[in-house]
């Protein structure tokens, strides 16, 4: 059985889903292609849903506020993808796009080294089941706009301004740049000036 929960946030309600110990869906209860999503889901898997409760939904409830609330950039959740290879191939190049930066369709398929599967590479994106963990929010159109996203376009802005805002340095980083918070100043500068 495949256990779900349905998980509401300040981005819309979700649905997690669980299977063997690693997670398989984090999605959108609300989206376009649900029913397309939820069956493929349970084909690949061989097994139906069950409203329950396990330590993976519950661990990824916790991982997801963090993220949410900006104190999280990376998962360390256990996932299972269930799609065909070449789906599961574009999930794995979308999840080496960074926090705070953005890629195209076109940059993906160069990813996977096949140029030219710019449609079929995007509707990879949106058969992605595991939304943010595996950052399809994170494609936008090879002109900057927002394209298209299964928790919407607002949604999609939101999640961007969020990974975009939390791009500053916290205090200990920033000290780790310009020195130490523990080390006094000692009364030396050094100031590069360009003559040429």
């Amino acid at each position: 059985m495949i256990n779900i929960q349905y998980y509401k946030t300040k981005i819309g309600e979700l649905i997690l889903g669980s299977f063997d110990g690693k997670l398989c869906m984090l999605d959108f209860r609300y989206r376009r292609m649900r029913t397309t999503v939820d069956n493929r889901i349970k084909k690949g898997i061989d097994a139906e849903f069950i409203e329950k409760d396990d330590l993976v939904l519950e661990e990824t409830r916790q991982q997801l506020d963090e993220y949410l609330n900006g104190s999280r950039k990376e998962f360390d959740i256990p996932l299972l993808m269930v799609g065909t290879d070449f789906q599961k191939n574009v999930w794995g190049a979308l999840m080496k796009v960074p926090y705070g930066a953005t890629s195209t369709y076109l940059q993906l398929a160069k990813d996977i080294n096949n140029e030219k599967a710019v449609r079929a590479v995007a509707g990879a994106n949106g058969a992605n089941s595991i939304g943010l963990i595996i950052p399809c929010h994170r494609i936008i159109g090879s002109n900057g706009e927002l394209v298209g996203y299964g928790g919407g376009l607002p949604v999609k802005k939101r999640l961007l301004k969020l990974e975009k805002n939390d791009r500053f340095l916290s205090e200990d980083k920033q000290y780790d740049f310009i020195g130490h918070k523990d080390v006094k100043y000692d009364g030396q500068f050094f100031t590069a000036v360009k003559t040429a």
